[in-house]
């Protein structure tokens, strides 16, 4: 066989903690370098997450993933999203008060 195999590298462009509230939040730019994107929740409320369009909650809802509440603030046993490949916006929001997500942003 006496194949090469070689490892992308990647590396962490943006790891922050955001305030996710009910008027919607911008947690990610798009990013054409992005390898993948990952997202936990670390608040006490669900966070809507939706891809490339604002999140809508109500009569015509719109999202693509729900984030369960951690059990207390800061706890680390909230809901989690990873992501390979996707390289568009991401947005978050609330149904009702403000919960808080760790977002990291892994590049090529």
């Amino acid at each position: 066989m006496g194949g090469t195999v070689r490892q992308a590298t990647t590396r962490v462009s943006n790891d922050m903690i955001q305030g996710i509230t009910t008027s919607g939040n911008t947690i990610m730019n798009a990013n054409n370098n992005r390898a993948s994107l990952s997202l936990q929740n670390v608040g006490t409320k669900k966070v809507y997450i939706r891809f490339n369009a604002a999140v809508q909650l109500g009569a015509s809802p719109g999202y693509s993933f729900v984030l369960s509440p951690a059990s207390g603030t800061d706890e680390g046993d909230g809901g989690v999203l990873s992501v390979d490949n996707f390289a568009g916006k991401v947005y978050g929001m609330t149904a009702s008060g403000a919960s808080t997500i760790v977002a990291t942003e892994f590049n090529h």
